[in-house]
């Protein structure tokens, strides 16, 4: 005689780290696709990944002191 207490157990197709890891690339990549939009109103969109931008942008904010 079976011990079937009726629960069924379920097994993930995509593994918890992986579904992590993924949640994480696309919040990156949203991240990046907002800065870029947000700084490409009144300049080129890929100057937001010039190192002088961000240099620029923390002396004006009083980061660099």
């Amino acid at each position: 005689m079976a011990n079937y207490s009726g629960n069924e157990v379920v097994h993930r197709k995509i593994p918890m780290f992986m579904t992590i890891m993924i949640i994480l690339a696309l919040a990156l990549i949203l991240f990046l696709t907002g800065l870029m939009m947000g700084y490409g109103v009144l300049h080129s969109p890929f100057g937001i990944f010039n190192p002088n931008t961000w240099t620029h942008i923390f002396e004006l904010t009083g980061s660099l002191n």
